[in-house]
């Protein structure tokens, strides 16, 4: 790394290869490093630093940047290089554009369509996210808080819908990166009163509480925003 480059992260990544398809196994990683802030917005990527970190070639890497730049989790300024896009004002408002239309639209039907299996696996989530939230595993919370979202939606039985919501939670993930505890319990007990709702069958309350998550979540994340006057309009 040159001189007087900033000091990257790239060191609290793991090492080990898990995953023979190198570009995928390199995306993954990569992109679960920037959900999770530890690949921090405005962070430069350098190609060789990837390759170094993992013990393998450049292919792989160059072809995991690219597809990250296409999904719009990277950017690539000419001459400059590749940077972890920073957070937005303007994408944050237009994922809870989507949200507002599609969570409570998801959870009313979900709340009639629902199998046993699937408030099972609500149910256990729940449990899960206390579970986390007493531990302190912000891993774990995360990946729970992302799979009761998700599990609402393939609730539905419209793959097109939940494929969509799960875009909408990866991009909403990293806002809610350092959240205090407190306000992670008051939002698994959101979800408590959303997975009641639905093994009621009761639509129109699933959709109403639903609607006030996401409301809450939004006050959230536009908190954290306005405290980044340096992140993009």
């Amino acid at each position: 790394m040159s001189a007087g480059a900033k000091i990257s992260n790239l060191h609290r990544l793991p090492h080990e290869i898990q995953n023979q398809n190198l570009p995928d196994y390199v995306y993954q990683v990569l992109l679960e490093a920037i959900l999770a802030n530890v690949l921090v917005p405005g962070e430069r990527l350098l190609i060789d630093d990837i390759a170094r970190h993992f013990g393998i070639s450049k292919i792989p890497v160059r072809e995991a940047v690219k597809s990250l730049e296409a999904a719009g989790w990277l950017d690539s300024r000419p001459r400059r290089g590749t940077y972890v896009r920073p957070l937005s004002r303007s994408e944050l408002e237009e994922v809870f554009e989507m949200r507002r239309i599609l969570e409570p639209y998801s959870a009313r039907l979900a709340a009639q369509r629902r199998t046993e299996a699937h408030l099972a696996e609500l149910r256990e989530l729940v449990a899960a996210g206390n579970r986390s939230i007493k531990q302190r595993d912000l891993v774990e919370n995360s990946r729970v808080n992302g799979r009761f979202h998700m599990l609402i939606a393939e609730a539905v039985g419209n793959k097109l819908l939940a494929d969509t919501l799960k875009d909408l939670q990866l991009r909403v993930r990293r806002y809610y990166a350092n959240l205090d505890w407190r306000t992670r319990s008051e939002s698994f007990g959101e979800h408590q009163r959303i997975y009641e709702a639905i093994r009621d069958r009761d639509a129109k309350r699933a959709e109403r509480l639903t609607s006030e998550h996401v409301e809450h979540t939004w006050a959230l994340a536009a908190r954290k925003i306005a405290l980044q006057p340096s992140s993009a309009a």
